[in-house]
């Protein structure tokens, strides 16, 4: 499994290092809850022997969220049946306009395997923060704002305890993705996770 996952990292051409050059990894104390697009609480737990394959950001991101989930789909095309072992996940920066049909629709437009999650202002900052996720409401001349984000994508082991937080790199190369030979990875363990 580690192989896919090594392998959907390239293909979405990420790079392994946080803005500081240090690599992201982290352990979760708890799982997260938020809600889907129906408003059902869904937690971490709700995905048994998965990898979560996390990317923050919200639906009116006019060109960082759309071309990092349409990246993301590719590579989980590409990876085959081994993408059934992976659960893509949208939590979006923007609890406020990001609900119900809007959020369903979104999260279909990319992949109908990519589930949209929502919650509280506290839910998602506390979710964000654990994995190293940035984000700040960016007021405008009106009423309408936008929301800077990191583009990150987060992997998080099917513990539900470790992740890892990868920068994703300016240009998607899933050219590499193909080139590369799975054999020469050995198999995940939760030490891959630790410091």
């Amino acid at each position: 499994m580690w192989a896919v996952l090594v392998s959907t990292a390239f293909c979405l051409s990420l790079s392994f290092t946080t803005a500081s050059g240090d690599e992201a990894k982290v352990s979760l104390d708890h799982p997260f809850a938020l809600v889907d697009a129906d408003d059902k609480n869904i937690t971490s737990a709700d995905f048994p022997g998965k990898w979560l394959l996390i990317y923050f950001g919200y639906t009116h991101c006019s060109d960082q969220c759309p071309t990092a989930l349409s990246a993301m789909a590719e590579a989980l095309d590409e990876i085959g049946p081994a993408a059934s072992l992976v659960q893509p996940l949208f939590i979006t920066v923007d609890p406020e306009r990001d609900r119900g049909p809007m959020l369903r629709h979104f999260t279909a437009a990319f992949d109908k395997r990519l589930i949209g999650l929502t919650g509280t202002q506290e839910q998602i900052t506390d979710i964000a923060r654990a994995l190293g996720v940035k984000y700040e409401k960016v007021l405008l001349d009106n009423d309408n704002y936008v929301v800077d984000h990191s583009s990150t994508l987060s992997v998080v082991d099917p513990s539900g305890h470790h992740a890892v937080t990868f920068t994703l790199a300016e240009h998607c190369s899933t050219r590499r993705a193909l080139l590369w030979e799975p054999s020469t990875i050995s198999a995940p363990t939760a030490d891959m996770f630790r410091d």
